[in-house]
């Protein structure tokens, strides 16, 4: 209704003003959009490997070497792959791979729907909130024996933050500096500031198509926006490998597109970010 006077006097002053309007319109929206990731990429990109599998060191992490990307593996220290394959996980490590604390023993709340495989012993909702965080030191220090890292990012069992019937994040949030979870589209918008629900993509049984376009919808918004794996072309909640080989290939294909990060270096960076916009 304000625009009525401008229309009356002249169409030209109406034009100057509309013009106006979507300069600072444009310059407004280039601004909250602006990219935050080095390089100028358009997103930032995590891709998060659960549970210590055979097939992370057969089929992922030797896909991700040959294109020199590196991945976040949160391992669980009583998996067989851990005793067995110990210094395959270091090497994973030295060449650049982050090892991330999913806790010793997995444990998930077994109350909940479709928990009848949880044991009892690793039933988190019998953990005391000290038990829980007795376990994810025990698991650091683990970890630290096998990469030299004092700091590294967790990811939380099942997605479960409650243990005993207590909130887990605030002990959460004196031992790591983020914490990992899922949702529909894994994006983590760049100015939110709770990095204790990281947002990832649950990758299984999807294709190719399915998970570059993920990648795609984030770049809009310039995300940091994370994927979840389990099995690679095997083991258990499987992603074929065809369809990661794929995912991997186009993310190195675009450097100037995709920053691929660990979800250590991804969250400092933004972290960074934030605080030098805040100034």
């Amino acid at each position: 209704m304000f625009l009525q006077p401008f229309r009356k006097r002249s169409g030209n002053a109406l034009s100057v003003f509309v013009a106006m309007l979507a300069a600072v319109a444009t310059t407004s929206s280039a601004a909250e959009l602006k990219s935050p990731w080095p390089g100028g990429a358009e997103v930032a990109v995590v891709l998060t490997y659960d549970d210590a599998l055979d097939s992370h060191l057969d089929i992922a992490i030797p896909q991700l070497n040959e294109h020199k990307l590196p991945g976040t593996f949160y391992l669980s220290g009583a998996r067989p792959s851990i005793r067995m394959r110990l210094h395959e996980w270091r090497r994973a490590a030295q060449r650049g791979h982050e090892l991330g604390n999913h806790m010793l023993y997995h444990p998930c709340r077994k109350s909940l729907s479709n928990r009848s495989w949880v044991k009892p012993w690793q039933d988190l909702d019998n953990y005391t909130l000290e038990q829980f965080v007795d376990e994810v030191l025990a698991t650091n220090s683990m970890l630290e024996a096998i990469d030299g890292r004092k700091q590294r990012t967790f990811a939380y069992p099942c997605g479960d933050m409650i243990a005993g019937g207590e909130d887990v994040i605030p002990e959460l949030k004196k031992l790591v500096p983020a914490a990992r979870l899922f949702s529909d589209d894994g994006q983590h918008k760049i100015s939110d500031r709770d990095f204790y629900r990281i947002a990832s993509f649950d990758g299984a049984e999807k294709n190719a198509e399915e998970l570059i376009a993920v990648v795609e919808a984030a770049r809009e918004n310039h995300s940091l926006v994370g994927f979840m794996f389990h099995g690679v072309g095997g083991d258990y909640i499987t992603v074929s490998s065809e369809a990661h080989k794929a995912l991997v290939e186009h993310l190195a294909a675009h450097p100037e597109r995709y920053w691929v990060a660990t979800m250590e270096e991804a969250v400092a960076h933004l972290k960074r970010e934030q605080v030098r916009q805040s100034l």
